[in-house]
């Protein structure tokens, strides 16, 4: 006999990483004036911030730079006008958790002149170990489910013949995935005005992280 059944496992961690993700945004009215703008916010940023905060310049990566033209479409001329230009870049820094270290972080970039936009979330560094533990979880509980099935009908069950991230014959896809849910937004702008680190550090306390597999396993059953 063949037995279907969807092995299950949902499961929560830690969270054990901090990734802090940084924008740094400058509109000024020439090319030059916003290069040297937006450079020197980030230069502001690495020797004041993030060496200050022992970290190396080499552990804020940059994921992407760019310089363009900021347009309005003029009704009289029908045409866009260039109105300025606009420097982004966006960089990402990860460390252990840490959250008097990053509430001092965001104090001080709170002072800053022209402060980066920011958003923070809560990571796990071996993600792999803890998607292969619920693997396993999963799949003792389709066994289990198959076992009790393989019982009822009298029978013994014998082996797992396949297993599959998919429900067999049909479309609907339900594969295992590590969901980030822990996440803090924000600017630093309005940080100007009271210490978001404290408020951070009293207050805040990250969710833990879910995640979930899904397995769906065929099994042959015999007859005692």
């Amino acid at each position: 006999m063949e037995i279907v059944v969807h092995g299950k496992s949902n499961s929560f961690y830690k969270p054990d990483q901090v990734i802090l993700s940084l924008n740094f945004n400058v509109k000024e009215d020439s090319y030059s004036k916003a290069l040297d703008k937006g450079s020197l916010s980030v230069l502001e940023f690495v020797n004041n911030i993030l060496i200050v905060h022992d970290f190396d310049k080499e552990d804020m990566k940059t994921s992407s730079f760019y310089i363009k033209e900021e347009k309005v479409y003029n009704e009289d001329t029908k045409r866009y006008d260039i109105i300025g230009y606009s420097y982004n870049q966006t960089a990402i820094i990860k460390f252990d958790y840490d959250m008097d270290r990053l509430s001092s972080m965001i104090d001080d970039v709170s002072r800053m002149l022209n402060p980066p936009i920011y958003n923070v979330d809560f990571a796990i560094k071996d993600i792999d170990k803890c998607k292969e533990n619920n693997l396993r979880k999963a799949f003792d509980d389709a066994k289990n489910q198959a076992s009790i099935i393989a019982d009822a009908a009298g029978m013994t069950l014998r082996r797992c013949a396949k297993v599959n991230f998919e429900p067999f014959e049909t479309e609907y896809i339900s594969k295992g995935y590590a969901r980030q849910i822990s996440q803090l937004d924000g600017a630093f702008e309005d940080a100007k005005m009271m210490s978001i680190g404290q408020t951070i550090n009293s207050v805040f306390t990250p969710m833990d992280i879910l995640i979930s597999e899904n397995l769906y396993c065929l099994w042959i059953a015999e007859v005692k």
